[in-house]
């Protein structure tokens, strides 16, 4: 149908914004965290700027913040920890490969969020979405031969 169409055309051009913009900051981190000659103090300069923005872009419920740290602080703790390391080694990789490898590399997380989907989740995955790992692991196959 047409609205079909229509929705399948907005989320192609949707996902091509994204892409655009990961593209946008691998290049300014790449770019960035060899400038800066310290990957680690590039990552925390980046988090804790992030934090900031995020704190005062939700100033009018500041209130609630402390109520939902208190419920939720294992797994924020896990989350930051977690997200900075990961950040933080890709951060580190680019400044020893070329930026283009470490972002391929980067993107074949897509491949473990589906395998966890499948054996962890029970999720039943679609073939496009098989189609669209198996291009994936082939794409970094081929970034690693080339």
């Amino acid at each position: 149908t047409a609205a079909n169409r229509d929705a399948r055309r907005r989320a192609t051009a949707y996902a091509l914004l994204n892409a655009a913009v990961i593209a946008g900051y691998t290049m300014l981190d790449g770019v960035g965290v060899r400038r800066s000659g310290a990957p680690a103090g590039y990552a925390m300069w980046l988090f804790v700027l992030t934090a900031a923005m995020l704190l005062l872009c939700s100033a009018n419920r500041w209130a609630e913040l402390p109520a939902y740290v208190r419920t939720h602080r294992r797994v924020m703790l896990l989350g930051g920890v977690g997200t900075l390391a990961s950040y933080g080694l890709a951060l580190w990789a680019m400044t020893l490969a070329p930026v283009a490898a470490i972002a391929a590399l980067r993107e074949t997380s897509i491949l473990f969020a589906a395998l966890i989907a499948a054996v962890f989740l029970r999720e039943r995955l679609a073939p496009a979405r098989i189609i669209a790992v198996i291009l994936i692991a082939c794409g970094a196959a081929l970034m690693r031969l080339a």
